[in-house]
């Protein structure tokens, strides 16, 4: 359902598979423009769940998907950091606040795609693969393998300010210049360059598809 405000970190949904229930949360502050599925529904890995509309109201747009600021001010503040956002650590549902970080797939300097995985993170309940939801260069890692990473936590920043896709996400004003050529968020923000597609990451364990048992937002 649409019209619902979301903050970054709020939960949007809850999915299944035949090895879990996850909770998802959004990566994104803004106003959810669009849901794409129903109760009920299976979906695939790298469908997309929800449009949430960044640039509107409030100011919350080039704050939003940037979490840079909260998590990480002095990138934020930083020139080159206009196109650097932060993927932060979900929180992965079934009452867990903290991860151990098992495997990194990426270092410093490497360039990701969307969906690319980033990282592994084991709890006491399940072994999960987290995507990136950015394009870009890795420019920081946070954490090293072993390390207990807390739900919310910032996991690595990626720079995607030579990447057309940083242009909704970090600044509204550069979002305006090209939003025709944002490549992840392009495919389903047909409503404008402040609208950011949620897709449904690769949850691990081999799992393509979920299916989708709660809605925690509206349109």
């Amino acid at each position: 359902k649409e019209g619902d405000m979301v903050k970054e970190m709020d939960n949007v949904c809850a999915v299944e598979s035949d090895k879990a229930s996850v909770e998802l949360t959004s990566p994104y502050t803004g106003k959810v423009v669009k849901v794409h599925h129903k109760v009920q529904d299976v979906v695939k890995v790298g469908s997309v769940l929800i449009e949430v509309e960044v640039a509107g109201g409030a100011g919350g747009a080039p704050a939003a998907p940037a979490a840079a600021p909260a998590a990480a001010a002095k990138p934020a503040d930083s020139a080159p950091a206009a196109g650097v956002k932060t993927f932060k650590l979900a929180d992965i549902g079934e009452g867990i606040a903290e991860v151990q970080l098992t495997e990194w797939f990426v270092k410093e300097g490497d360039n990701v795609k969307e969906m690319d995985n980033l990282c592994s993170v084991e709890s006491d309940k399940a072994s999960v693969e987290l995507t990136s939801p950015y394009t870009g260069k890795v420019v920081k890692i946070y954490h090293k393998v072993q390390d207990t990473v807390k739900v919310g936590s910032a996991l690595v920043d990626i720079a995607d300010g030579s990447a057309p896709a940083a242009a909704p996400a970090a600044a509204a004003a550069p979002a305006a210049a090209s939003p025709a050529s944002t490549p992840a968020p392009a495919a389903a923000a047909t409503g404008g360059a402040g609208v950011q597609a949620f897709k449904l990451a690769d949850i691990g364990e081999g799992i393509a598809e979920v299916t989708l048992t709660e809605w925690f937002v509206k349109e």
